[in-house]
Order: structure tokens, then sequence, then C-alpha cells
């Protein structure tokens, strides 16, 4: 049995009070709280060993290097990869996408597939890349309610399609993509298939080896994680097949002239694609980040979500002027739902009213998914509100959120 409060415990940010009001946090989706096991393990490497990995081959540098590399162990355990050299450190979920899109090799005149429903930064990446090589695009439209129809899949990849990309739990409905059986498609028909994982790895089990793909970008600052780190993972034959995305220090195993010429020997992944000094401390508090929740069970995780989903879910459905955005089967969602208030001019408002009326901090926009809101039309500028569960959110934060927007409905209608 998990101690849900103690787990909440862990969390610094959620012990402050603003006005005298506790918080709370509902923004999970773009930005996890991060725990005290975090934050102490990227402390330990600024106090106790802050030099270079792979660098100096004095104690702080074998320290650091001995660390930097556990922490990528930590993260292929995480992932179940099948090495750790399969996981390649990168900035966010936006950098791993650009990698493949830009590194992969693909057939010119083949096709790409994407979907609606993607976050611009698992769309734009592909888009840039068609136009550059000449390759054609397609994009399958998610239903209304977020979910995907198998049937679309199974007409559009043919034995033109080179890869395949789509996200597998949505920023903006939460629903979850049938990922292992469109990598069955892709595979038969011989594409690629990428995941962005950014909003699915925080929230369920990630087993990429069960699911087949060949590719899959995370972001660790919606994990417990630092900022400004993310993870590719990539079959490792398809990464040793890659152009290099950047070139520098860390990358080589050796430069040298012939006859005249810079002839460079490049290594092998994850160096490879990890070129120049490394965040090192985001590394450690990466792989910090997933041994706790792994020390948690990503199952209860999932468990714990879904229940406060269904709980916001049952009232939300009956209140007026509110209408929610995707299906309403907690089994197909991760624990987030992303609604509008008709009675509200805009998604800024309502969170707006939330977080100075009662420190309450709900997302508001476009969730960077501007391609869905058009689909379903709703206007981008006026925006959706969304709400996002995690770990250490409780049924109080669920009551205080619907009972705050209650409020909001009753003076604005």
């Amino acid at each position: 049995m998990v101690d849900w409060r103690r787990i909440r415990g862990d969390f610094p940010a959620l012990r402050r009070r603003i006005n005298g009001r506790r918080v709370v946090y509902l923004d999970s989706a773009c930005m996890s709280l991060k725990p005290r096991q975090v934050i102490d393990a990227m402390n330990e490497y600024y106090e106790m060993y802050p030099a270079c990995a792979g660098r100096s081959i004095h104690r702080f540098g074998e320290e650091a290097s001995n660390a930097y590399h556990a922490s990528r162990c930590k993260f292929a355990d995480f992932l179940n990869a099948n090495r750790p050299e399969e996981c390649i450190w990168t900035r966010n979920a936006t950098e791993s996408l650009n990698i493949v899109a830009s590194s992969v090799n693909l057939p010119r005149g083949s096709k790409i597939i994407t979907t609606s429903l993607e976050h611009h930064s698992g769309l734009l990446p592909f888009v840039e890349r068609a136009k550059r090589d000449g390759l054609r695009l397609e994009v399958i439209n998610a239903q209304k309610d977020g979910t995907f129809d198998i049937e679309d899949w199974k007409g559009a990849i043919d034995h033109s399609t080179s890869l395949v990309s789509i996200v597998h739990s949505s920023n903006v409905t939460g629903t979850v993509a049938p990922i292992k059986e469109i990598a069955e498609l892709a595979h038969d028909r011989g594409a690629l298939i990428m995941s962005d994982d950014a909003q699915y790895a925080p929230h369920h089990p990630l087993d990429v080896q069960a699911l087949d793909v060949d590719f899959s970008a995370i972001s660790v600052h919606k994990m417990c994680g630092p900022t400004g780190m993310g993870v590719l993972y990539g079959k490792l034959e398809h990464l040793e097949s890659m152009n290099m995305f950047l070139f520098g220090g860390d990358t080589v195993r050796d430069v040298r002239f012939e006859n005249g010429k810079i002839v460079p020997e490049y290594l092998h992944p994850p160096e490879k694609f990890e070129a120049g000094l490394q965040n090192y401390a985001g590394a450690i508090g990466a792989g910090a980040a997933a041994e706790y929740l792994r020390s948690i069970g990503m199952h209860e995780i999932e468990k714990h979500e879904r229940s406060l989903l269904e709980s916001a879910l049952k009232r939300l459905l009956k209140m007026g002027h509110v209408h929610i955005l995707g299906t309403d089967d907690i089994g197909l969602k991760t624990g987030l739902v992303t609604f509008t208030v008709d009675s509200v001019p805009s998604a800024h408002d309502v969170a707006t009213f939330l977080n100075d009326e009662f420190n309450i901090m709900v997302r508001s926009g476009w969730h960077c998914a501007g391609p869905f809101h058009y689909q379903i039309g709703v206007d981008p500028k006026m925006g959706t509100t969304r709400a996002s569960f995690y770990l250490y959110n409780n049924i109080n934060d669920v009551n205080a959120f619907l009972e705050g927007l209650a409020t909001l409905i009753e003076a604005s209608s």
C-alpha cells in the first residue's frame, strides 16, 4: 500500500502558503513538481564533485563520470531499454523529436505519417523534414473524442511509408493511442515508428521493448526531474545508422591529418549525439527521478491518478456550462481533463480566477496543439483550460478545484 500522504511530503513546493491558503497544483502536464530526492541528488553533484564527466581522470571527474553513467542506466531500466547506450540525453522531448526528424535516413519520395492530435513539437519537425527532402506528409485525423480508428491506420500505412510519428498520450484530451498495434502495422510495411512519450512516460509503465517502438521522446521535467533534460530512446541499430545532429567535443574517437585533409573518426551512440559539455547535474537528477518513480511503482501511480480523474470527471459532467474535450472513458486516458466554460469569455479568465481566488494552478491556452483545436471547432485564441493530476495530488485538490470552478460558473452565468 502506497502512503500517498508521505509521497506528497516529498515535494517542498507543496508546503508553501500563499495569502494563508495552501497551494493546489494541477499543471503537472506542463511541468511536474520536484521531490526532495531529485533536488538532493543534483545538489550533491554541485557541492561534492562538480567536474566534467568522461574527460578528467581525477577523483571529482571519476565520481561525475560514475554518476552520469549510473543515471543513464537508471533511465534505461525505467524504459526497459535493451541497453543504456540506447538512451541519449537531450534538452527535452522537443529536441529528441527534432533529432529523429532531422537525422534518420528516409528514402526520397517516401511518406511520413503523423496526426492532427500532435503537440507542435511532434508535428513541425516532420513538416520541415518533408519540405526539406521532398517527402510526402500524411496527417491522420483523430476522432473528436481524441481517440483513433485503427482502420484509418491500416489504410494509411503502406509500403511507401518510411516513418510514423504519433503522440502516445495527448496533452489535450489525455487519450492514449494504440501504439503497439500501430507499431506492428508500421513494421509489417517496413516503416519506422516514433512515439512521443512526453505525456505518457510520467504516468504509465513504459516498456519500449514490449511496444517495439523504434524511437521514443521523453521530457524529464514532466516526470519529477529537472528542467532542460530530455531523453531520446532509439533502437541501437537505428542510432548507429543515423546522421549526426551536432559535431564537436566528446563525439570523436580521433581527428587526424591525412594528405592535408582533416579526417575525424566519430564515436558510437550515445556519445555520437552528445556533443560538448553536458548537463551533468540534470542527467543525475533525471536518473534520480526515474529511480524515485520506480520505487513507488508506475502501476500504482497510474491507478492513483485515474481514481482522481474519475472523481473529477463525474462531477464535471454534471456541471452546467462545462464542455469536456475528449472521451470521458478513464480507461483510455491519462490523468488530465481539458474543458471550456461557455459562460466565461476565455480559458485564461478561468485560470486567472482559480489562481487569484483559490491558489488553484491550472493551464490555459491552446496547449501547443493548434491543429486539433481547429479540427474540433475551438478557437485557439480563446483556448481551453486543463487540470492535470499527478502522484502528489489528492482528493482534497480535486474538491478544491471543482468548488472553485463552481464558484466561477455561478458568478458568471
